[in-house]
């Protein structure tokens, strides 16, 4: 008999990678996953699935903010932030296109308000801006204690170890041909790759100091 796997997000826009991953090992469509559990409806999974193994997974804080940073605020799909995206550009000044999304967004200034968003969350993150510290950039080590109030996971894997880490997991629980994990796609407009610097580095270690310090986590690259 196979063993339920749970996994609990610490969101950082790596969620649709490994629930695509989970979807395809049970043969069944993302939408068919649990949707998202309140602390009842977990308990009712818990008590249905003895036995169960939960996992989560950490990203670097570099790549974790430049993520939600493209996909929350300089993108205006689905899921983005657009008020939030509205007091960057006005009240902190961060240079990114208006809310049609239309005009010239080059390259360069998008490292520019890529580290201004970085000082931004510094100071999000130590209560000292009107603006919720929202989960998808609140420090990856807050959002594990929150949950350990009810829950912690028990697997903290990182995001560079999950290709092999993930199949071998899945391979432990009954699973003896796993799928292999989809590679995230790049982020947009621009790839961090294409902007990483040491200043960025540095600004990213200033607002995520505990996240840095408890994980362990060098340098980006």
């Amino acid at each position: 008999a196979k063993t339920p796997l749970l996994y609990m997000p610490v969101r950082g826009e790596i969620d649709r990678q490994i629930s695509d991953w989970m979807a395809e090992l049970d043969g069944v469509t993302r939408q068919d996953l649990p949707g998202k559990f309140t602390q009842k409806t977990l308990r009712q999974w818990m008590r249905k699935n003895p036995g169960f193994r939960s996992f989560t997974v950490i990203r670097h804080p570099v790549a974790r903010a430049h993520a939600v940073f493209c996909k929350r605020i300089v993108g205006t799909g689905h899921n983005a932030f657009g008020e939030i995206r509205q007091t960057l550009r006005q009240k902190y000044k961060l240079p990114i296109p208006g809310r049609n999304g239309e005009g010239d967004y080059p390259l360069e200034d998008h490292r520019q308000a890529f580290k201004m968003f970085l000082d931004f969350l510094k100071a999000n993150l130590t209560g000292q801006t009107s603006i919720r510290v929202d989960q998808v950039w609140a420090t990856q080590v807050s959002v594990l204690e929150g949950m350990s109030g009810f829950c912690l996971p028990d697997l903290i894997l990182r995001e560079d170890e999950i290709a092999d880490a993930l199949p071998d997991l899945a391979r432990k629980v009954g699973h003896p041909a796993p799928p292999a994990l989809t590679n995230a796609t790049d982020d947009t407009p621009y790839p961090l790759a294409s902007i990483y610097d040491a200043e960025i580095e540095k600004k990213a270690a200033d607002a995520y100091q505990r996240d840095y310090l408890l994980f362990g986590f060098k340098n980006w690259k």
